[in-house]
């Protein structure tokens, strides 16, 4: 109205005068007197509230060393600008949407059950009393206008047809009213029998609430109660609001969602929250109870968390902030920071807040300086305090670093995981090598940066550059080894993850073949001997610190499980030893570390004691050295037989010494007279002993007695093959292939040789005497064989080779002589025989024109060798070591020419 706006302006221009004569007076005498800080603090706030209403800009008031000086939100906003949009009041967009995003209940809920038809019905009885007294307010003016002669008669004819016109509306809204009226009683009648069966379920709904601790539980609850909407069951929700457990301090939030989303439609639940949390909150303070300090934090907690939600006004909060700072001790500290903890930040971000919010930080900065706070108290109210205010800083400088290397960094840190580990290694190879192959080294070395389950898919793509780039793995390795051991000089808390990954890491280039067990072995002793015995051990590995049995445990559940067989398994073995003596010298492990050591010796080696006493322990350790100096002297001393039965001359006087240094050129491996080749035991005890990558075990290809791994790795290069010429040679091969499977086909089926030699394997293990003394195929007469009869039959001892179980084993068996098997046998020996005179014949005529034309005092006859299978194939010349046939692959029976006569054998070939 007219007179509402000239009292405003009349106000304003009061504020204005006050404003400039404080101007005036602190132009004056403002530097000399105190109370004229007080005037210019308040006509700066009259100042501000007039240019707002003005939409002007305040004046700047001038200011001295001694005044502090009330702010405004621009003024503390950076560059002018508003503080909100220079820092967001919420941390995150959920946040934002979990105080801010309120279900629209008139969306899911009748707008019957929120009680909106009450309302309705007052504004339509307000508006019939307000069209009433227009009707009389017109009536009136119209008989003072009818006194009037001035008034043209036009007016006069609008008037009485408005007053006709809210005659008719009268009578209008009088039916309408009644007519409401019964619907109204209609809907109490409805209401009366639904309030039975309101109690239970709204008994039910707040059985419900300490549960909903999530954002669509609370909402969903909400909507429910929306259908048991009634003044009393208003008031039994706001009583089981207030009466939140003390402990559950994580059900304020959702409780408040709760009454701001119901606040909307309900204007009487959160005015009835607040009177009682605002006295409640009122009799803690004036009581000071000491004891209760659970229910003031629960209290003050509850009315931040309201005014987050803008349901508690923020005079609130600061009238009980300031209660708190006027009797600042005790409790009323914890309150406090609580308070702030809550809704400080959100307060000190609004714009209408920030002034005052900023200025009780301040005073509770003072408070803390001048009173002598506990250290408790003291850091609770630093953390409130920077909570709300946080330093000012320097904004984070990002590191700059070249395209390439950027690129480089979002392949191994972004991109790389199972599926995407080849597109990896194929644009690594890619990249210019001489210019980041020092910074590849580095990035590898950063395994603790990505994910710990990707460690070995770092070792995968260092396998497959270490076949293009050969020395790229050797200084992959070579840091980590050198990391480790600055960790562990270092051992700085901070550098533990980074310890954890870089052993991680080792473990799995041993599983990828780019490192000897020994490697990990001299890692392994490495870490529970380093620094013992010297004067900083307390420093570097402290009794209470465990953080080395981690790392072995680490390394080892990497990859021990590869440490089963062979010379690697004694060595984990006399390891797990040492390392079960650096726990105890430890004293009691915490229960995370004894569990992983648990885990570990129950995965690597399960039967594996594990000793309570350091005595126990080191009778163990005492016999495992005694076994192996027994060991060690067994195989020196086989060893020793093995050299003297090699320098043993045999009947041509020659030793096999000689006979290994004669053959050395020729390619093959010296051959002992039980038919094996040297070194067949040490294949055939080591042959399954393999890594579970299909590879075999540097440990295993040392004799059992060797503790030194040795291993020699030669990779060849690939060589480029032109595929023009490799169609070619493949359809010669087809070509080839086929010519000869056509020829055979021609050929005549020979009967198997019945001569079978018996294996010497099973010679040897038959415990039969005379087995071993009579070879197959031996004559035996009637006086032999006493159960023959008297006869002088003649019969052949045959040996039969059967099978029992999964051994062979031979048995004899007599068959008469004159039979068609013994027959035919006797004559092929024949045959046989007659062609090694011959052989031997032209051998010796072919040494003794040689000694002729050379003159030659003597002549060392070499072994002669024949491959295939039939006693009549060509034979090589003699003296000059070629062995046809002697290095095809595969296991095939050969037999050798020792000075005329034929041993049978059977050798593996390279």
């Amino acid at each position: 109205t007219k007179e509402t706006v000239e009292e405003k302006i009349n106000k304003l221009l009061l504020q204005l005068c006050f404003s400039l004569c404080c101007l005036a007076y602190w132009h004056i005498f403002g530097p000399y007197t105190s109370a004229c800080r007080n005037l210019v603090k308040h006509s700066n706030m009259f100042s501000c509230s007039l240019a707002e209403a003005l939409d002007m800009q305040p004046p700047v008031m001038p200011d001295d060393g001694h005044t502090t000086r009330v702010t405004t939100a621009s003024e503390l906003s950076p560059s002018g600008k508003h503080f909100s949009a220079v820092e967001p009041i919420w941390d995150d967009e959920d946040t934002k949407a979990f105080y801010e995003s309120l279900p629209d209940l008139r969306v899911f809920v009748p707008g019957v059950l929120l009680g909106e038809a009450e309302p309705k019905l007052v504004d339509q009885h307000g508006k019939v009393h307000e069209q009433t007294g227009e009707h009389k307010l017109e009536q009136g003016t119209e008989v003072q206008n009818n006194a009037e002669a001035s008034v043209p008669e036009h007016q006069l004819e609008g008037k009485t047809n408005v007053g006709s016109k809210n005659r008719e509306k009268k009578d209008k809204t009088g039916k309408e009213i009644s007519k409401e009226k019964e619907a109204d009683q209609k809907g109490d009648i409805e209401r009366e029998k639904v309030r039975v069966t309101d109690g239970a379920s709204l008994d039910n709904l707040l059985q419900r609430l300490p549960r909903c601790v999530s954002r669509d539980l609370i909402d969903q609850l909400t909507v429910e109660f929306c259908y048991l909407n009634s003044k009393a069951n208003r008031k039994k929700l706001a009583r089981a609001l207030f009466n939140v457990p003390r402990t559950s301090l994580e059900l304020l939030p959702f409780y408040s969602r709760l009454v701001a989303t119901l606040s909307t439609c309900m204007k009487d639940l959160p005015s009835m929250l607040l009177s009682m949390l605002e006295e409640e909150f009122n009799f803690l303070m004036n009581k000071k109870d000491q004891i209760k300090i659970e229910t003031k934090i629960r209290n003050i907690r509850f009315i931040g968390e309201l005014c987050k939600f803008n349901i508690a006004p923020s005079g609130l909060v600061f009238s009980c902030l300031k209660a708190c700072l006027d009797d600042f001790s005790h409790h009323n500290i914890d309150v406090a920071c609580n308070l702030l903890e809550t809704c400080g930040r959100f307060l000190y971000l609004s714009q209408g807040t920030t002034v005052r919010m900023s200025n009780m930080l301040e005073i509770l900065r003072r408070l803390k300086n001048v009173k002598n706070l506990d250290p408790h108290h003291s850091t609770l109210v630093e953390n409130a305090y920077y909570l709300c205010k946080p330093p000012e800083r320097s904004a984070r400088v990002s590191k700059v670093r070249p395209p390439l290397h950027q690129y480089i960094r979002k392949l191994l840190f972004s991109d790389l995981d199972k599926t995407s580990v080849q597109h990896v290694l194929r644009q690594l190879r890619k990249l210019p090598w001489a210019e980041c192959e020092e910074y590849l080294v580095k990035c590898f070395l950063k395994v603790h940066k990505g994910k710990y389950s990707q460690v070995h898919l770092i070792a995968l793509l260092t396998a497959g550059l270490s076949h293009y780039h050969d020395d790229f793995h050797v200084a992959v390795v070579d840091e980590v080894l050198e990391e480790i051991r600055v960790g562990l000089e270092l051992n700085d808390y901070a550098m533990q993850q980074r310890q954890l990954a870089h052993m991680r890491f080792l473990g799995e280039l041993y599983n990828y073949e780019h490192i000897d067990s020994s490697v990990i072995f001299d890692t392994l002793y490495l870490i529970t001997v380093f620094g013992h015995g010297t004067l900083e051990q307390d420093l570097l590995d402290p009794p209470e610190d465990f953080f080395r049995i981690r790392m072995i445990v680490t390394l080892l559940q990497t990859c021990g499980h590869y440490f089963d067989r062979g010379s690697s398994k004694r060595k984990l073995d006399r390891f797990l030893l040492h390392f079960q003596r650096y726990i105890l010298n430890k004293g009691p492990l915490p229960l995370d570390v004894e569990f992983d050591v648990q885990d570990m010796f129950a995965e690597l080696r399960p039967n594996m004691t594990r000793y309570s006493s350091p005595e126990l322990l080191a009778s163990a350790l005492a016999e495992l050295e005694e076994n192996e100096k027994t060991k060690q002297s067994e195989s020196a001393a086989s060893d020793a037989s093995c050299k003297s039965s090699a320098n043993r001359p045999d009947k041509n006087g020659r030793g096999h010494g000689e006979v290994a240094d004669s053959e050395s050129y020729s390619g093959s491996r010296s051959i002992y007279h039980d038919g094996s080749e040297d070194g067949d035991s040490l294949y055939e005890e080591n042959s399954d002993d393999r890594s579970g990558n299909g590879v075999v075990d540097d440990d295993d290809a040392m004799p059992s007695g060797s503790d030194e791994e040795e291993r020699v790795q030669v990779r060849h290069k690939v060589v480029q093959v032109d595929p023009k010429e490799q169609e070619d040679f493949d359809r010669e091969l087809r070509a080839l292939l086929q010519e000869s499977l056509e020829s055979r086909k021609l050929e005549p089926r020979v009967k198997s040789t019945l001569n079978m030699t018996v294996p010497m394997k099973i010679v040897e293990g038959s415990k039969d005497s005379r087995a071993t003394e009579r070879e197959s195929g031996e004559e035996l007469t009637a006086e032999e064989n006493g159960n023959a009869g008297g006869g002088s039959e003649v019969k052949v001892c045959v040996r039969v080779l059967v099978k029992k179980g999964h051994k062979q084993q031979t048995r004899q068996m007599l068959i008469p002589g004159d039979c068609s098997l013994v027959q035919s046998t006797k004559q092929q020996e024949a045959a046989l025989l007659e062609e090694k005179q011959n052989i031997k014949q032209k051998i010796l005529e072919y040494n003794e024109r040689e000694e002729e034309e050379f003159n030659a005092s003597a002549f060392q006859t070499g072994f002669w060798g024949q491959g295939g299978s039939s006693a009549g194939g060509s034979i090589g010349s003699a003296g000059r070591g070629s062995w046809d046939g002697s290095n095809r692959g595969g296991r095939g029976r050969q037999r050798y020419y020792i000075a005329g006569g034929i041993y049978h054998g059977y050798g593996r070939g390279r």
